[in-house]
């Protein structure tokens, strides 16, 4: 390496995030290291901040104190920010998702931004993969006062697989260390922001993904159960029991079904939500931009200056409305009819199961009349005999005799009453 591979300031950002509903003491309190000030000799800091229901883990490492570096360095403060990042239980931070950004000043006006962004992928190796700048390249441009190169591998669906998100932010030669400390202050604010919003649109469309894939199984039933409560409607004879053990089934899948539409439903509102906050965000930091580019007099700030700063972030925006918001809208629209069956085919056997235990209801209830018409008469029949007993004849003979003829009578008048309810329903 030559001069021309060297900076000032150079500094190594890595910004963590991770779903907490704790607040920002408890949950620093549970990270190791703990927020502050790196040990000497290095240069850089651990903080903690709550962001909403997030939880953000920011490592800045310069390496070793100096003002000069060369970009050859990198490799060592990043194994130093990856170091500090490890977590005593062995478990990752940044399950949400995590960013760096690389920045500093460039040494004179002759030095190429982007042939030292370009040297700068070349020295980064994240996990399982490295800085590919021909294929990984999503924007560049100017920004408070510098130029800024952003390179993203999206994960897969699911969040497996290599990936990576990357700034670099060359500030130009000519600013002063106090202008240079606020406009690079001002870019770690917003991208705090910025990452984390774009973090909660990728994982929630692999949330999206996950439950597309847990769908597969209940949509295969649908066909199956509408079918079989079909099969039950056109038959003449229906065995109650195994009514009520379909219906059983179909409100168990209609159940599974509905939850996971809804959680669908709502990965497609967090993305919106998120994209939404992440626009703002944009716009914000363009009228930063805007105040450092050069406008006609009597011109407002935030006008056509900060265009060129919105644009640049313009691209993932694009990315996720092309491509994550109409993959979960086809989704949604495709696997909502098999619901609406679903409900349709309940509804229908529900119907028929009220008509077949109202009927077994109204069997039951003449069986017990009919029952209580000749128990009433043999017990009534064995009162009076009882109470007037024959004076001639054996105890034992007389009770045997009085209980064989109550319950004759009483079966005889069973059988008068459910003939003539018999006839009666013949009639009707």
């Amino acid at each position: 390496m030559d001069e021309q591979d060297w900076l000032r300031f150079l500094t190594l950002d890595w910004f963590l995030y991770d779903l907490s509903e704790e607040s920002s003491e408890t949950v620093a309190s549970k990270e190791f290291p703990p927020a502050g000030d790196l040990p000497e000799p290095l240069d850089g800091y651990i903080r903690h901040e709550k962001i909403q229901d997030s939880q953000m883990v920011q490592i800045d490492c310069s390496g070793i104190k100096s003002e000069v570096k060369s970009l050859q360095e990198l490799k060592n403060i990043q194994q130093t920010v990856i170091k500090y990042s490890e977590k005593p239980e062995k478990t990752s931070l940044g399950k949400l998702g995590s960013s760096w950004l690389v920045w500093g000043q460039l040494m004179s006006d002759e030095q190429s931004p982007v042939k030292l962004a370009q040297e700068i992928c070349t020295q980064l190796q994240f996990e399982g993969t490295s800085p590919n700048w021909q294929v990984d390249l999503i924007a560049h441009g100017p920004l408070l006062g510098a130029t800024l190169y952003e390179l993203w591998c999206p994960p897969q669906a699911q969040g497996e697989g290599e990936s990576y998100h990357l700034l670099i932010c060359l500030f130009e030669s000519h600013w002063r260390k106090e202008a240079l400390q606020k406009r690079v202050g001002n870019l770690l604010n917003h991208c705090q922001y910025l990452f984390l919003y774009r973090h909660k649109v990728v994982w929630a469309f692999q949330q999206s993904r996950r439950l597309r894939e847990s769908l597969e199984q209940p949509s295969r039933l649908v066909p199956q159960v509408t079918n079989q409560s079909l099969a039950r409607l056109e038959q003449s004879e229906v065995n109650l029991t195994e009514l009520q053990d379909h219906l059983r089934q179909s409100l168990n899948l209609l159940a599974v079904y509905a939850t996971q539409l809804n959680y669908l439903q709502e990965q497609r509102h967090t993305i919106e939500i998120n994209l939404e906050n992440y626009r703002q965000r944009v716009i914000k930091l363009a009228g930063l931009s805007a105040q450092d580019s050069p406008k006609t007099p009597g011109e407002k700030v935030g006008g056509w200056q900060g265009q060129g700063s919105s644009l640049l972030f313009e691209k993932f925006s694009q990315f996720a409305e092309n491509k994550y918001l109409r993959q979960i809208e086809r989704d949604y629209s495709s696997l909502s009819p098999g619901l609406l069956l679903v409900e349709n085919s309940i509804k229908a056997v529900e119907s028929l199961n009220q008509i077949e235990q109202t009927r077994s209801d109204r069997r039951l209830n003449t069986t017990l009349t009919i029952a209580s018409v000749g128990v009433a008469t043999s017990a009534v029949v064995a009162t009076v005999i009882v109470a007037t007993p024959p004076p001639n004849r054996r105890q034992l003979e007389f009770q045997i005799t009085t209980i064989l003829g109550s319950l004759i009578l009483g079966g005889v008048m069973s059988l008068v009453v459910w003939g003539w309810g018999w006839l009666h329903w013949r009639r009707k």
